[in-house]
C-alpha cells in the first residue's frame, strides 16, 4: 500500500518535528537526520562507512533546489551536495556538505 501526503499533511508533519532551514532565501522547516554512507569500496573486500548529515524537507517549500547551494539547518550553515525525491515526492531528501 503506497501512503500518499497532501501538502497540507507534510506541513503539519514537519512543524512537529523540525527545525528551521534557510535555502535560496526561503525560511522552512526541515527534519535533520544522520544516515551511512559507504564511501570507499574495494573489490568487495572491504568498505568504509561514514555518517553524512541529511534533512528532509517540502518538496513545493523549496521547488528549485541545486547542488551547492548555501543552505542553513537550525542556525549551521552547510552546502547541498544532492538532492533525492522521496515516495510521492511530497518530501525532498537533501544530502548536506560542509561550505
Amino acid at each position: 500500500m503506497t501512503i500518499v501526503f497532501r501538502d497540507a499533511d507534510v506541513a503539519a508533519l514537519l512543524a512537529d518535528m523540525g527545525v528551521p532551514i534557510m535555502l535560496d532565501g526561503i525560511p522552512g522547516i526541515g527534519l535533520v537526520d544522520e544516515n551511512d554512507q559507504i564511501v570507499v569500496t574495494n573489490n568487495g573486500r572491504g568498505e568504509v562507512i561514514s555518517g553524512v548529515h541529511t534533512v528532509t524537507v517540502q518538496t513545493s517549500a523549496f521547488p528549485a533546489i541545486t547542488n551547492g547551494m548555501p543552505i542553513i539547518v537550525d542556525a549551521v550553515t552547510y552546502s547541498v551536495q544532492k538532492r533525492f525525491k522521496e515516495g510521492d515526492t511530497a518530501f525532498t531528501k537533501i544530502l548536506l556538505g560542509s561550505v
